[in-house]
């Protein structure tokens, strides 16, 4: 498969600088935008142009929709989606106007999960130009709801066809495997006139910032961090964390929500919640205390925890409730997504690893990435585990393939999001082999 011509270039650049500059972060429902106007405007953006380059384009109850190729045969998904995460602090350039350098670009979804959904579109074009007429169905499924549940794919799903194979581009190389669970809950206690703090945008990210105004004093404090996805804490600082250390001693100790935390969810604690549960080949249980907040009208500490796949729900949300009682506090359910396991022997994975292998010593680096390069160059490639929660687990016959680099940092959720435009446009000629591969396998 060949590497992108200067026009396949242009227009990706041109596609992604006009997502990018779609704020698609999830607002109030309105009539026609269940998850907001901005995650609508993007999805009506690229059924548009795929209209206009020749696919079938349905949106799908306003919160997803497919683009799709051929008519008859198997059906292949590939799976994205279009909103992101809000904006967040510490950005060096504006987050949803895409910055174009001679290497890299930046914003608010060019990896996650905007640039490789762009990716799979492209690569779905060349396959339009080279299979006037295939033998199985090319479909890129997009949704506008992943940052908060998935409930756009559970929609899809209700009414439409599934796929008999396919890959989701928004996880990590080589390919994944298993996708430890997803438990979003709250502890909700007794509000209070004594002081409020607020901290934290979405459950899933590390907190960059959290306030406190003491009210008898009126003394604000504020504690600043560093975004990161919660599906990796450690490569965040979490302000509300930091904020434990700043509150008075007669504040914390009059909270039972924050004394819990500190007890439990703390970096600090010596008894930390993730440590009641066993690790496994997913990995240990993350924690990340997401959204604090608490005034004269509410107190609430939003929670995000990645459980191993072999951890119940049930035995998870039993501990739970256990250190809440401990505090006299109530435990609130968000959203639990159980954890997905795939064979790693089976065609399919087989399939992409053999992919990725092929191209991996093509993918650009920056110089601080060299030595973790050439440590995961020297490795076997296999299928791996992640604590990330992707769509594959929103539908049969689907797995994550890419697009973060073994040896690159994290960037999803983070300030200054970036992707070397080098590996963004590799990934097009990768998903293009993964569609002609996969589809073979298919119907022979």
């Amino acid at each position: 498969m060949s590497i992108l011509s200067d026009i396949e270039k242009n227009t990706f650049s041109s596609l992604l600088s006009d997502l990018v500059s779609i704020a698609s972060v999830k607002g109030e429902p309105q009539e026609g935008a269940p998850y907001g106007p901005l995650p609508k405007a993007a999805l009506s953006y690229l059924l548009e142009r795929a209209e206009k380059d020749g696919f079938t384009a349905v949106n799908v109850g306003d919160k997803a929709g497919y683009i799709q190729w051929g008519s008859k045969g198997p059906l292949l998904a590939i799976l994205g989606h279009l909103d992101v995460v809000p904006e967040g602090e510490g950005w060096e350039t504006p987050a949803f106007s895409l910055t174009e350098t001679e290497t890299h670009f930046a914003g608010r979804g060019v990896i996650d999960d905007k640039g490789p959904v762009l990716s799979a579109y492209m690569a779905m074009l060349r396959f339009q130009k080279n299979h006037p007429d295939p033998d199985f169905r090319v479909r890129l499924i997009v949704g506008t709801d992943e940052e908060h549940g998935s409930s756009c794919m559970v929609r899809y799903c209700e009414t439409e066809e599934l796929p008999d194979i396919g890959f989701t581009p928004d996880a990590e190389f080589p390919c994944i495997f298993a996708e430890k669970g997803i438990y979003q809950m709250h502890f909700s206690g007794k509000p209070t006139k004594d002081y409020s703090m607020h901290g934290g945008n979405a459950a899933n990210m590390v907190p960059p910032s959290c306030k406190a105004i003491i009210t008898s004093s009126g003394n604000a404090l504020q504690t600043k961090g560093l975004q990161a996805h919660a599906s990796h804490p450690d490569l965040g600082i979490n302000a509300i964390d930091l904020m434990l250390n700043e509150l008075p001693e007669e504040i914390l100790s009059s909270s039972p929500v924050l004394l819990l935390m500190k007890k439990y969810f703390s970096f600090e604690s010596q008894n930390r919640f993730a440590g009641f549960f066993q690790e496994d080949i997913s990995g240990p249980m993350t924690t990340n205390v997401g959204i604090v907040n608490i005034d004269e009208n509410e107190c609430s500490l939003h929670v995000d925890i990645r459980f191993p796949v072999n951890t119940k729900a049930e035995d998870v949300r039993q501990k739970l409730n256990e250190i809440a009682s401990e505090f006299g506090v109530e435990v609130v359910d968000d959203g639990v997504q159980p954890p997905l396991f795939k064979d790693k022997s089976s065609r399919q994975i087989e399939i992409l690893t053999g992919i990725y292998g092929k191209y991996q010593e093509q993918f650009d680096f920056i110089p601080e990435e060299k030595e973790a390069r050439q440590n995961e160059l020297s490795k076997e490639v296999a299928p791996i585990a992640i604590g990330g929660g992707t769509y594959a687990r929103t539908m049969p016959n689907i797995v994550a393939f890419g697009p973060q680099l073994p040896w690159a940092k994290d960037q999803c959720h983070q300030a200054n999001e970036s992707i070397l435009k080098k590996n963004l446009y590799l990934l097009v000629p990768m998903y293009e082999e993964a569609l002609e591969k996969l589809g073979q396998s298919l119907i022979k």
